[in-house]
């Protein structure tokens, strides 16, 4: 039977619970597609101000995909790109290859950019969704985006996990204590205020945009939720604050989300302790596995993802990344190519700012 395709500004209350339980059952399901996610974070911050669409198809009455999508301007006259950051989220290819043609007719030239990023590992179905893309008239862009990941396994002993890091990361989570940096959970207005400022004076330093402050508030308010669904990590030397991390939860794996840090103390050990202090408080919760958040394959070094890079690999060093299906395109004209490269460089130097990542 052929599906059922629809979007809409909204989901009801059935409809949500749908939703939830077809994610639910979706191994490459990302929190980016929960609903509770678009409710909490795409509408606080100002160059994201824009709430997601809701897009569904359904066969027999049931849910088959799911997919978050947020109309974006470009910087060309009455020209817009579609982008979808986690999805679609589907378990049957083939109903992807449905969906595709239902996707372009209804957006038409406001589909001046599709970006679909599918989260599903390349070992499972990607060599297929990939060929479906390409069958759509969608272009792989090896180049763009975090399409691996690198992951911590927090199901081992908090002694094993921390002999597997580099010894010099050990070294300096061991530092830090001498040094009296402290580490403190802080989901709480001090820890946003703190996490906002630290976030704001990196953004001056590496020239960015910030991240607007009620957007950190409506990801702690709405998502975390009191630790249930995520947290924020000070490290302060003296009561100041060096540095912090939005770590969010999603089914058995806590994520890495944003880690600013300050030089105003030259070359400390912060960072290191900081991820370490909210490893132990993910597996202290049950959290199974650390997502740190995007591992670019195409950095080389002198490039600022190269250092973050580096910096993970420190926490993962004998893992290899997880890989997911890239990130791919449908482009109707030059101008959109030349804007959406502009808008793919600015995306690139704000990844290099958000992890903070670069050794410490």
């Amino acid at each position: 039977m052929a599906i059922v395709a629809y979007v809409d500004e909204r989901l009801d209350e059935r409809r949500t619970e749908l939703w939830r339980e077809f994610n639910a059952g979706a191994p490459a399901a990302h929190f980016a597609q929960d609903p509770a996610w678009a409710e909490a974070a795409c509408g606080g911050r100002s160059e994201h101000s824009r709430s997601p669409y809701f897009f569904w198809c359904e066969r027999d009455g049931a849910i088959c995909l799911t997919a978050l999508g947020v109309r974006r301007r470009l910087p060309v006259p009455r020209r817009v790109f579609w982008e979808f950051e986690h999805g679609p989220t589907l378990l049957d290819p083939s109903v992807l290859h449905e969906w595709l043609p239902w996707l372009i007719e209804t957006l038409r030239s406001e589909a001046a950019r599709l970006r679909l990023q599918p989260a599903m590992s390349l070992d499972a179905v990607g060599d297929e969704v990939e060929t479906i893309l390409d069958a759509h008239g969608f272009v792989r862009r090896r180049a763009v985006g975090g399409w691996a990941t690198l992951v911590v396994d927090l199901e081992r002993p908090e002694d094993d996990i921390l002999a597997s890091f580099r010894s010099r990361y050990r070294s300096r989570i061991r530092q830090s204590a001498g040094l009296g940096i402290e580490v403190t959970e802080e989901d709480g207005a001090g820890g946003r205020n703190a996490l906002a400022a630290l976030d704001a004076e990196m953004s001056a330093r590496t020239g960015t945009q910030p991240t607007d402050a009620s957007w950190i508030e409506a990801v702690s308010r709405d998502w975390c939720r009191d630790g249930t669904g995520g947290t924020i990590f000070v490290a302060r030397l003296d009561g100041e604050p060096l540095a912090a991390v939005l770590v969010v939860a999603f089914r058995s794996t806590a994520h890495m989300l944003m880690m600013p840090s300050s030089r105003r103390h030259g070359n400390l050990p912060t960072s290191h302790r900081l991820l370490w202090d909210a490893m132990c408080w993910a597996k202290a919760q049950g959290f199974t596995e650390f997502d740190l958040d995007g591992y670019s394959l195409s950095a080389r070094p002198g490039d600022g993802l190269w250092g973050i890079n580096q910096f993970k690999r420190g926490f993962v060093p004998k893992g290899e990344p997880r890989k997911s299906v890239a990130i791919h395109e449908r482009i109707f004209s030059p101008a959109i190519v030349s804007s959406a490269g502009a808008i793919r460089r600015l995306q690139a130097r704000r990844r290099s700012r958000t992890g903070a990542m670069k050794e410490d």
